[in-house]
């Protein structure tokens, strides 16, 4: 009976040694082994870095799971460990399934070699015959639309090229398991949209370790997420919940860091909904002083204190059934004098994805009213909510000061308000789109000279 899952990660390190002289490497390799003999302490001459430790989590078969982190968190040796190309320290990695990867850009490419040729070597290190590449031959090159470039060495092609290349090879491997680090990032606009194409009809069979530095992009394709930090695991988890603490994190550089081995079991998500009901009020604005610090970030020399959704008549809103005018206030206090006090919202879907947002710094056009110490102010915005995609949807809230730029964050809360969205004839995608005039313009050929060629029927 076949498992479950198709990558098991147990307790996984990787140590490099680095030298500080190059002869310190040869007296490694003699002096300890000297000294073992004649029954002395070995003498080390080198330090060990961990670039991987302790890692542990498990990917289940038709997951996606993302990895994020700064560079030099250890996310490119974390593949190259799973996928074989590095050989571990200590721990163990289970692979349940073929597995075809796209790691570092031009990773199983010799640059001498032309781009066919590499097809074929690329295909091969992956598991292909020369005849199954030959059967596919058409389609990958039909994928990479590199042109009469295939027939050059590659090391006369871009960055871009060599990508389109790899994936092209990767994406007709009827692999498993696709394990994918940063490579999408040097693609132009059309080749990464077919990539996430190809990504998310891939998703319906097979299983995605996808490692990227846009938290948009993990959220967009990701179930879970793993956030690595010094090659440690800070957090594991619902993709939402993890991106907001690594971007927490990122925007919080300066205080200090609690590592937090694994954040699974009851989500922190499930805070998403409006805050109000979980204060008990039902009808003034909500309060969120004891909101968890994990949502938050911040300096909090200066607060947000209450925020209330509602329509142009003043009704809380809990559900939008469509397009119409609505109203955020934010009440704020301060503790400092805030000399250009920006305030502003994000609204994001259920995945977390960000669809649009406003603040104060993009409507006052160069003129700021400043805030004293030790005060409360309102702050009142306006703005009519578009068509929705039926599901639910989160308001995230900012108080900052500066520019748009340039700014100070002092207040930022995650999911303050929730609320959710009516089905809608309207919207096909994202957003939906009214539109105010349809015409159908009947055009004649074009040696007619009747004057009815310039008709319009309306719809």
């Amino acid at each position: 009976m076949s498992s479950d899952w198709a990558i098991r990660v147990r307790s996984l390190s990787k140590t490099y040694r680095l030298y500080d002289r190059p002869r310190d490497r040869g007296k490694q390799w003699i002096v300890p082994t000297l000294q073992k003999c004649l029954g002395r302490t070995p003498t080390q001459y080198y330090r060990e870095i961990l670039a991987v430790e302790n890692v542990s989590f498990e990917v289940k078969k038709g997951e996606t799971l993302g990895i994020i982190g700064r560079n030099g968190s250890g996310k490119s040796t974390l593949l190259q460990l799973i996928v074989g190309t590095l050989s571990q320290t200590s721990g163990n990695v289970d692979v349940n399934g073929r597995v075809a990867a796209l790691l570092e850009l031009g990773a199983g490419f010799h640059s001498e070699f032309t781009g066919r040729e590499n097809i074929f070597l690329n295909g091969t290190l992956l598991g292909l015959s020369h005849k199954e590449i030959d059967e596919q031959l058409d389609d990958m090159l039909a994928f990479a639309d590199i042109g009469a470039y295939i027939d050059q060495p590659v090391k006369t092609y871009s960055s871009g090229m060599v990508v389109r290349l790899a994936f092209a090879v990767m994406a007709h491997v009827k692999a498993d398991i696709l394990v994918i680090d940063e490579a999408l990032a040097v693609g132009d606009a059309f080749f990464v949209q077919k990539c996430m194409r190809f990504l998310r009809t891939f998703m319906n069979r097979g299983t995605v370790l996808f490692v990227s530095h846009d938290s948009a992009a993990v959220l967009s394709l990701c179930s879970r997420a793993v956030w690595l930090e010094r090659g440690r695991v800070a957090c594991i988890g619902e993709a939402k919940t993890v991106c907001d603490r690594y971007l927490h994190d990122a925007h919080d550089v300066t205080q200090s860091r609690e590592i937090v081995a694994a954040c699974d079991g009851p989500s922190p998500s499930a805070d998403v909904q409006c805050v109000d009901d979980v204060h008990g009020n039902a009808d003034g604005p909500s309060s969120l002083q004891r909101r968890d610090g994990s949502r938050m970030f911040g300096n909090r020399q200066a607060l947000i204190e209450k925020v209330l959704f509602s329509d142009a008549a003043g009704r809380r809103i809990h559900t939008m059934t469509k397009r119409e005018r609505v109203s955020l206030r934010i009440w704020c206090k301060t503790s400092i004098w805030l000399r250009s006090p920006i305030v502003g919202f994000l609204v994001r879907d259920r995945l977390g994805q960000s669809l649009f947002g406003a603040n104060t710094c993009l409507m006052r056009q160069g003129t700021a009213n400043s805030v004293e110490p030790e005060s409360r102010f309102v702050v009142e915005l306006d703005f009519v909510m578009p068509v929705l995609q039926l599901g639910d949807y989160s308001l995230s809230v900012a108080l900052a000061e500066g520019t748009q730029q340039q700014h100070v964050q002092h207040h930022w809360i995650h999911d303050a308000l929730a609320f959710k969205s009516a089905p809608s004839e309207l919207c096909f995608g994202l957003f939906g789109v009214e539109l105010l005039h349809v015409d159908l313009c009947r055009h004649q050929k074009q040696d007619s000279r009747d004057e009815r060629a310039n008709d319009s029927v309306a719809l």
